[in-house]
């Protein structure tokens, strides 16, 4: 695995990581103060994009491209999100999570990256090959 495909994997690990503890936070919130659940339960959908691709990010061992086009798409999304997010409430979390994303989308750009999500050439009757190193 080249070294920008591993950097945004673990990238994306640690901002799964976070969501995690935000929507653990999020749920404390609403089990001790349980007059706000409706507005946290707003909140939610903002959650489920990075651990979405999380998700993908363990995807990736089977070096499919749709994998990769999804987890750009998904990280693209996150600071849509939360711009919009900062139109309806005022909040200005796309300010730190866009350059995170565009970080992110920048090394799965990477020439590195795009190789190694090719898929293999597979040949009838011949067992599969790893696809070409990439070169340093």
């Amino acid at each position: 695995m080249p070294l920008s495909v591993r950097v945004a994997r673990n990238l994306i690990w640690f901002q799964a990581t976070l969501t995690l503890l935000g929507l653990v936070l999020l749920i404390l919130e609403s089990v001790l103060d349980p007059g706000d659940v409706l507005e946290d339960l707003l909140y939610a959908p903002f959650y489920v994009p990075p651990l979405v691709t999380g998700w993908l990010a363990n995807q990736w061992r089977t070096r499919r491209p749709r994998i990769r086009h999804a987890t750009i798409a998904v990280q693209a999304a996150i600071p849509l999100i939360d711009f919009i997010d900062f139109l309806v409430e005022g909040t200005y979390t796309w300010v730190l999570s866009a350059p995170w994303s565009a970080l992110i989308v920048t090394l799965l750009l990477l020439p590195p990256a795009r190789t190694w999500f090719t898929p293999t050439l597979q040949i009838p009757g011949t067992p599969s090959q790893p696809a070409p190193p990439v070169a340093t």
